[in-house]
């Protein structure tokens, strides 16, 4: 029973989507999972068999290989990497893991069947046989052995996108910190890591160390970090930031663990060091330039093609604040609209290089006020009437073309200020929404009748934030500051899911499941210096505060709605224990390094048709001693290692093609010797080419004639004279001198 109960909660646990013919009728895990006799047990003849006619691609390759690393970095069945090989059915072998892409899976879906002799992992693409093999991994390493109990089983998670986003604008996080970050995450379900690039207190990512950006700015001026009214946790790393190199590393990782980067850019919001460190600049750089949609813009106007255009009214080079605020760009100013365009497209097109199709432009808390002139810039240049807030609208709306524009599918902002009823101007319909704060929770049915994409990270349950003093600590289950106390892994377990859009303490009807684009867990770090990575990760005292066994709770949930419905959560913590870190963790500081995978066989590894032809053709024996015995002995010699050779599934095709060498030279200089030979007649029907043609060498063709007359032998490998000496009376032999042409 512990066996059956720990694969089904690491079934739930791990993710994937159920084939769409087993979704309609699959309501609870249990149903999915059908018992089987007896067990299959790894063993060290044990293989990764990807069943395949054509070589696997890359994206395959690198996750078989992903496969073999975690098994061998769990010990199962040892610490050496299993081999990998490739090609068709008929080759696998008992103890083989077998893996195999079909069409009848969706995206990331797959099914397993265990029999004592084989375990088949079936899917519709590599993510999707990542995940199978994942789930037989953890149970192997729940149950502490190398047997997987006999079975048939699916998965399917309730939320297609699961989304880790961490902040490292305010906090410095080391690369490695990140990279263990993104194999947990993998481990755990995640399959998107969104990366928040700026907030008012730093700017981390310097894409411009390679140089100037698609427009030739170089903007590296911005990068930094500033404590503001964070002046009792600073981050101590102030000075660290990442490079254009350590973002393609921690994007080459994230590929490799089948998890998206969404860069994410908060603007015009969050900007307090963006506005800060511009103006710094600028004063400094009196001839300071800068160019977006081929435009120049200057202290003393703006150039297009050599022509010189005038600013208009509300254009100010020197300040692209608001009046109210320094965190907030002024998007009516010419200067400061084109200069934040400028800096995302620069991000854009850089995560775009690195495979990146979705961007996230924040947009939450905007602080304008009504002196700020965002009314009377609509009134100007939108249309009579309307709001301030229709500005920021129109300017996300600009900000979405341009990223749809760079190639982006998806543009993603909060909620907060795109949702009120005080927003009159359609948003563009690749802009989704993420609904961090309740209070427009009244929106939500609008918008989803309107077709717009929701995504679920409210603060009640998805944040994780560094942050004490006034409003209180986060680690204080008292604490109803941003609702921290409900964050908790308990609590999140129990109370929460990506349908539900409002808070704890409020009614409201869940969304269905086909009507949420995503969840998220999101880590900020307001007060940097508050915890160390390490604490962050493991907890500071007895676990208090800890962040792995909250994106636990977190990702389960997405995969599973109703998990906490068939599990309690302390059954659920006793499985989690037991797979709590990826295979191959040793600490959170320290890079992750996998065992070095072999790299895929394919079988058998080369062409074997013509050997195969050849030792058919050169099928012969020398029962009657009628070849010259070195000749016969050379060519016998030959014919066993070719044979040997067409049998190894592993030979190279340099090997096969080399035996096959030797085996036509061999044959060529196989001689008949003079002899006598005495055939035996088994049957009355046997014909005396059928005899010659299962002894001798080569095909020959006779035709019978009367005793004493000569009998006509043509080969086909070789032209044979022979004289019949005579029948024995009873017509059971016959007597043939074979000589050699």
């Amino acid at each position: 029973m512990k066996k059956y109960l720990s694969l089904l909660l690491c079934f739930s646990l791990l993710l994937t989507l159920l084939p769409p013919r087993a979704a309609a009728v699959a309501e609870t895990v249990t149903e999915l999972y059908t018992e089987g006799e007896g067990v299959f047990l790894l063993t060290e003849q044990t293989r990764l068999f990807l069943i395949a006619d054509e070589s696997p691609d890359e994206e395959v390759v690198q996750t078989l290989r992903l496969i073999c690393a975690e098994f061998a970095a769990a010990g199962k069945p040892s610490q050496t990497p299993m081999p990998i090989v490739w090609g068709e059915a008929q080759y696998s072998q008992e103890t083989d893991i077998l893996l195999t892409l079909t069409e009848d899976y969706d995206k990331e879906a797959y099914g397993v069947s265990i029999t004592p002799r084989q375990a088949l992992i079936s899917a519709s693409d590599a993510t999707g046989l990542l995940y199978g093999a994942r789930m037989a991994l953890k149970s192997l390493i729940a149950d502490g052995g190398d047997a997987l109990s006999a079975c048939t089983y699916a998965a399917v998670p309730d939320t297609r996108e699961r989304v880790l986003m961490l902040d490292c604008a305010r906090k410095y996080w080391s690369v490695a910190w990140i990279k263990n970050l993104l194999h947990e995450m993998s481990w755990m379900g995640y399959n998107a890591l969104q990366l928040h690039l700026a907030e008012d207190q730093g700017i981390r990512s310097n894409i411009w160390s390679d140089g100037v950006d698609c427009n030739g700015n170089d903007f590296s001026f911005l990068i930094g970090y500033d404590s503001n009214w964070n002046t009792d946790y600073p981050d101590p790393n102030a000075e660290k930031h990442y490079s254009a190199d350590d973002l393609r590393q921690i994007a080459s990782c994230a590929k490799q663990m089948h998890i998206e980067i969404i860069p994410d850019y908060d603007v015009p919001s969050h900007c307090d060091v963006l506005t800060s460190r511009y103006e710094d600049y600028v004063s400094a750089h009196p001839d300071f330039t800068f160019r977006y949609n081929e435009i120049t813009y200057g202290a003393g106007g703006m150039e297009q093609d050599g022509a010189k255009i005038p600013y208009g009214e509300n254009a100010d080079f020197y300040s692209i604040r608001v009046d109210s605020t320094r965190a907030t760009v002024d998007v009516t100013n010419p200067v400061g609209r084109a200069f934040s365009l400028a800096v995302v497209e620069s991000y854009a097109d850089f995560f775009r290089k690195l495979g990146c199709t979705k961007f996230h432009i924040g947009f939450d808390e905007l602080n304008v006020s009504e002196t700020d002139g965002w009314g009377d810039y609509a009134d100007a240049y939108i249309t009579g009437g309307w709001t301030r807030w229709d500005t920021a609208a129109d300017f996300a709306n600009e900000t979405a073309k341009l990223l749809t524009e760079r190639g982006y599918t998806s543009v993603r902002a909060f909620n907060d200020v795109l949702c009120g009823d005080s927003v009159h101007i359609a948003l563009r319909p690749e802009i989704e929404l993420c609904i961090w704060d309740p209070d427009d929770a009244a929106e939500i049915g609008r918008h989803l009748a309107s077709g717009r994409v929701l995504h679920n990270c409210l603060q009640n349950y998805c944040y994780y934030v560094l942050r004490t003093g006034g409003s209180g600590d986060a680690r204080d289950a008292e604490n109803y500051w941003w609702s921290f106390h409900h964050s908790t892994p308990r609590d999140i377990f129990n109370e929460w899911t990506p349908g539900r859009m409002y808070p704890y303490d409020e009614d409201g009807a869940p969304l269905a499941k086909n009507e949420v684009g995503g969840g998220s867990f999101l880590i900020w770090g307001d007060f940097g210096g508050w915890r160390t990575e390490q604490e962050v990760w493991d907890g500071d005292g007895n676990g208090l505060y800890n962040l792995i066994d909250r994106m636990w709770s977190n990702s389960a949930k997405m995969l599973d709605w109703e998990l906490n419905e068939r599990c309690s959560f302390e059954d659920f913590c006793s499985i989690r224990s037991s797979i709590r870190f990826f295979p191959g963790y040793t600490d959170c500081t320290t890079e992750p390094v996998l065992p070095e995978p072999p790299e895929p066989i394919r079988l058998p590894a080369a062409d074997h048709g013509a050997l195969l032809q050849l030792l058919k053709d050169t099928r012969c024996s020398d029962r009657d001693g009628v070849y010259v015995p070195e000749q016969y002995a050379a060519f016998d010699q030959a014919y066993q290692a070719a044979w040997a050779v067409n049998g190894n599934v592993f030979a190279a095709q340099e090997e096969v093609d080399a035996a096959a060498e030797r085996l036509r030279a061999a044959a060529e200089n196989l001689h008949f010797r003079d002899a006598r030979v005495t055939i035996p007649i088994k049957t009355e029907t046997e014909t005396i080419s059928a005899i010659l043609s299962d002894g001798f060498f080569g095909h020959f063709f006779i035709e019978a004639l009367p005793e004493g007359e000569i009998l006509r032998i043509d080969g086909s490998a070789a032209a044979v004279n022979g004289m019949l000496i005579g029948i024995a009376p009873d017509e059971t032999a016959v007597a043939v001198v074979l000589k050699d042409d």
